[in-house]
């Protein structure tokens, strides 16, 4: 198997990860500097990641209730205090770029991409929970669905390089688990099956690709390396390396590669037959 994926949930701050994030925050300064946006004209063009990711959360998310202004302050405060979240969002933007059918750059990703925008900010979310700053936490958890379609409870632990698909209609449970090197598409849900306590959302292995439409219900590990099919519903475990798809979810085959690298959610054609 690869051995560039990392463990979920492993510390994003290892050598290879750290030199990574530097290499694209100064990329994107150069392709922001090449071609300003309103969002960092050329007179006010951050110079450092935190800067950047401040002044995308605060300008993109702040509404009547909270001024861009304060909001601001307390994204710099947050990045400020957990620096791992820059090289996070380093490696989640470089993970866009090199999955992409398209040919884009960090620029663009950074932003115009609401999967992007709705993980950084989920990222500071998750901080202020963390630091027992809920309803702080909960009002960003309130802006990243009202502007963007995504709903990701601040409480979720996800990892990095992470890539959701266009379109949105994307929810993530408070106890849900999703590895490094995950791509979820559209319309997915990482749900529950019910009011049970503690554990109650999915874990996600890394190296998922999670096809548009489906529906991962109650507190089951997806194996590493797996590919759920379009529109599958999986209430049942998922072995590594193997794909499934349907309603409920089945095991088609199995395969030894990262679906994830190639955002292949292709199957191949089964003979069968149904009777009346």
């Amino acid at each position: 198997m690869a051995n560039t994926m990392l463990c979920p949930h492993q510390s994003a701050t290892t050598p290879d990860s750290a030199l990574r994030s530097q290499r694209v925050w100064a990329t994107l300064l150069l392709q922001l500097q090449a071609v300003p946006h309103p969002l960092v004209g050329k007179a006010h063009i951050p110079t450092t990641a935190d800067s950047l990711v401040a002044h995308l959360v605060a300008h993109r998310l702040a509404d009547l209730s909270i001024p861009p202004t304060s909001l601001l302050a307390t994204c710099h405060d947050l990045l400020q205090g957990a620096p791992s979240i820059l090289t996070s969002a380093a490696l989640d933007l470089h993970a866009y770029c090199s999955r992409s059918a398209e040919e884009t750059d960090y620029a663009a990703i950074f932003l115009y991409n609401k999967g992007f925008l709705a993980v950084q900010a989920y990222r500071l979310a998750h901080a202020l929970w963390g630091n027992g700053q809920r309803m702080g936490a909960l009002y960003l958890q309130s802006r990243i669905s009202e502007v963007t379609g995504i709903d990701i409870h601040p409480a979720a632990t996800l990892g990095h390089g992470l890539v959701l698909g266009h379109g949105g209609g994307i929810v993530i449970g408070e106890t849900a688990l999703v590895g490094n090197n995950v791509a979820i598409m559209c319309d997915v849900t990482l749900g529950g099956t019910g009011k049970q306590v503690g554990k109650r959302h999915p874990t996600v292995g890394q190296g998922t690709l999670v096809g548009p439409g489906t529906q991962i219900l109650g507190p089951i590990d997806i194996g590493e390396g797996a590919k759920i099919g379009a529109g599958a519903v999986v209430v049942k475990p998922v072995r590594a390396f193997s794909a499934v798809a349907g309603n409920p979810a089945r095991y088609i085959n199995s395969h030894t590669t990262w679906p994830v690298l190639t955002m292949d959610l292709s199957f191949p054609s089964i003979d069968y037959l149904i009777y009346p």
